[in-house]
């Protein structure tokens, strides 16, 4: 193996934020021109760029232009991320934990373990009173490209924050230094998100989810498990009817709840759902420290 160029993992970690934003720019600043040719917009005409523009701003979580957004993003991240590697890692791409071989049940556990933690959440605000159900909406037509935009999404966060930051990160340092540092970086890419600064609870939440999410990559170098995770998490809060980090997704919902008012909003997650509920960041505490065990137990 060839002598690295940077040897130190923070250094090129550090090197690689300023590289996936031009990147990220670059291909869909070029894609989302792509995309007004195609719908026939006039380049000429300044009004109709603004309304298409405005437009783009308004699309919810089912629109396909949505999904289209995210695939150029996770194609920028990719290539971001080829570069890298390829520059300054001298590894193959792969090497940030794309393998598929034997993860099958890494990813069914991720999902299912999804589905425990925001069902679990939605059961305890029901108990105590936080939130009333209202009604039964039904699974909709959208929910099909719904699935797809938001596991793309999932995916492009993963290689990112998880297969080359924190990877990188940790040859640095310890696994916590990496994963402080890393989450750190993932609750900050969040932080416009809407009401995220509605308590402290919801910034704490998304550097304590980069913990949950990225525990496993520690031990595993594989991205599958905190990748179904993820989709699963952001999925189920929106099947349940929760806000997902602050943005409505009533295009998939298939409960219909609100907030009772009974409970402050640092227990009920307020505007911004249950990221923003003590419940959710105790669980996603306990939630690091059971998988944080799980793999320390398992190697005695």
């Amino acid at each position: 193996m060839s002598e690295l160029p940077i040897k130190q993992g923070w250094v090129r970690a550090l090197i690689f934020i300023p590289i996936w934003f031009v990147t990220m720019m670059i291909f869909v600043g070029l894609g989302t021109v792509a995309m007004m040719m195609i719908a026939g917009v006039d380049m000429n005409d300044t009004a109709a760029v603004e309304e298409w523009a405005m437009g783009m701003e308004g699309m919810g979580f089912a629109s396909p232009m949505m999904l289209a957004m995210s695939l150029l993003q996770i194609t920028a991240s990719f290539a971001a991320i080829w570069f890298m590697m390829t520059v300054f890692n001298k590894e193959p791409l792969t090497n940030i934990g794309l393998s598929i071989k034997d993860r099958g049940q890494e990813m069914l556990v991720g999902l299912g373990a999804a589905l425990l933690f925001i069902g679990g959440i939605f059961l305890i605000l029901w108990i105590i009173g936080a939130i009333t159900v209202t009604g039964v909406v039904g699974l909709k037509p959208e929910v099909m490209i719904v699935s797809l935009m938001l596991f793309v999404a999932a995916f492009d966060e993963e290689i990112v924050f998880r297969g080359y930051v924190l990877n990188n990160l940790m040859d640095s340092m310890n696994r916590w230094w990496a994963l402080g540092i890393s989450s750190a970086v993932f609750a900050l890419m969040h932080a416009g998100n809407p009401n995220v600064w509605s308590t402290f609870v919801p910034m704490s939440e998304l550097f304590a989810a980069g913990f949950i999410l990225g525990i496993s990559y520690t031990f595993t170098k594989n991205l599958w498990f905190p990748t179904f995770f993820h989709f699963g998490w952001n999925f189920f809060q929106g099947l349940f009817g929760f806000e997902i980090s602050g943005l409505n997704v009533d295009s998939w919902k298939v409960l219909a709840h609100e907030n009772s008012g009974q409970v402050p909003d640092i227990i009920s997650g307020g505007s911004f759902g249950i990221e923003g509920s003590v419940i959710s960041l105790t669980l996603t505490i306990l939630g690091t420290y059971a998988i944080y065990r799980y793999y320390t137990d398992g190697q005695q």
